[in-house]
């Protein structure tokens, strides 16, 4: 029942929200973010670049370039262990969008009230786990904080090394396709989990491409990308849009060639959805056909790659050969920054 008499500001809607979501579905809309940052300064001295691209862009003495980026995900799952790795995969996604090579990283981790026997094996299988995949990516972990807090939240702040200007996403040019090598849907996948409705299998499979690095992936599309992101928690159509609106472009997504993780589709027809969802759909506007799992937050998610089109199909092709999987998603024309499914 609903409560009676005045409530302070924002009570009814907490009282009316949906359980809050975990990694990349907990996450701030992008209208509310881009209010809170429009305060900081423009970038000046060594700082390239800062707000508004995946990770800011710091010049270098001898004229290369390092990036820097932060990133924490909220418990999705009761598995620590996955959880560092998703976590980590997450935060070098930045990095990776940028063209740059992993180089270190801090990670900061809030644990559950537990005792310190629980505390101390805790935090070292993190650590193992945490250093496992830094390495596999060539970066190195360098260190971290730790507190106790209401539940688990692991975050990692990453730099990284790239000699010539880092991609950005508002190199992409007209006629370029783009390439994402990721399914989407994982947002949805994780809200069914919390609620007790996916398949379990499902889960497993969604979870298992979560926690893969994606350095091959970035080796391969880095050289020839005009303009690179990650899609985290905006959603595809998000992610798209600021490369969009960054490169006074359009883009006709092909509904057909967009890759969804297992069971997806079913949960999003059947009503369910990451509590951002919602508010993806009314921050970024797509003409065309409906989808709302174009609205659905990812974590851990691809690599979106704005390709010219005379190198796509090589790009597909050492993509394969390397054991990688990409797909041509769309396409890019002159515009500003209308987005449409078909």
């Amino acid at each position: 029942p609903k409560p009676d008499g005045q409530l302070a500001v924002g009570a009814l809607e907490i009282l009316d929200a949906k359980p809050l979501c975990g990694g990349c579905g907990a996450k701030v809309g992008r209208g509310v973010l881009a209010q809170a940052l429009s305060t900081i300064a423009e970038p000046s001295k060594d700082v390239v670049t800062g707000v508004g691209d995946d990770a800011a862009v710091l010049r270098q003495s001898d004229g290369s370039f390092q990036v820097i980026s932060t990133d924490h995900l909220r418990g999705l799952i009761n598995d620590h262990a996955m959880m560092t790795r998703i976590a980590a995969v997450h935060a070098l996604g930045d990095i990776w969008a940028m063209g740059a090579q992993p180089q270190v990283a801090l990670i900061s981790i809030v644990v559950p009230h537990m005792s310190a026997n629980l505390q101390a094996r805790t935090l070292f299988e993190i650590s193992q786990v945490a250093t496992e995949v830094l390495n596999s990516a060539g970066a190195q972990l360098v260190g971290g904080h730790t507190t106790m807090g209401a539940e688990l939240t692991i975050g990692f702040t990453v730099t990284g090394v790239r000699d010539s200007m880092p991609l950005t996403v508002s190199g992409a040019k007209a006629g370029d396709l783009l390439i994402l090598t990721r399914p989407i849907g994982s947002g949805v996948i994780m809200a069914a989990d919390m609620a007790g409705q996916a398949d379990g299998s499902d889960v497993a499979a969604a979870l298992n491409i979560m926690g893969q690095v994606q350095n091959v992936e970035a080796a391969v599309l880095g050289p020839v990308a005009n303009a690179m992101t990650d899609v985290t928690g905006f959603g595809l159509a998000g992610h798209v849009h600021a490369m969009c609106k960054s490169s006074q472009l359009d883009a006709d997504l092909w509904q057909d060639a967009i890759p969804i993780y297992a069971g997806a589709r079913t949960l999003s027809s059947a009503g369910v959805s990451s509590v951002l969802m919602p508010t993806n759909r009314k921050d970024t506007q797509v003409k065309g056909i409906e989808d709302e799992l174009l609205f659905d937050p990812q974590t851990a998610g691809g690599l979106l790659a704005a390709v010219p089109e005379k190198s796509s199909e090589s790009v597909l092709e050492a993509l394969a050969l390397k054991g990688c999987v990409g797909h041509v998603i769309g396409g890019l024309t002159e515009g500003t920054g209308l987005l449409r499914l078909s």
